[in-house]
């Protein structure tokens, strides 16, 4: 997928960080949008870097089922 992709689906409205006042969805959105990409700056988001993300998510969060949550916020799933 590319990250204009990316960007049509994506809600930062639900980041921690948005709700408590601390930054901007658009803010958010452009630190998300830093970390994609990552073996090849090339505009394209391979699935080998989707699962890299994520893998480095995920040891963050101590429960499945919030991490769980979290994926269908951000994802609108």
């Amino acid at each position: 997928m590319t990250l204009e992709d990316i960007a049509q689906i994506y809600d930062a409205s639900e980041h921690p960080d948005v709700k408590s006042g601390k930054s901007t969805p658009d803010q958010i959105f452009q630190e998300f949008m830093s970390q994609w990409d990552s073996q090849e700056a090339d505009g394209i988001v391979t699935f080998e870097e989707f699962c890299e993300y994520y893998e480095g998510v995920s040891c963050s969060i101590d429960r499945d089922d919030y991490f769980e949550l979290m994926m269908k916020n951000a994802w609108k799933l």
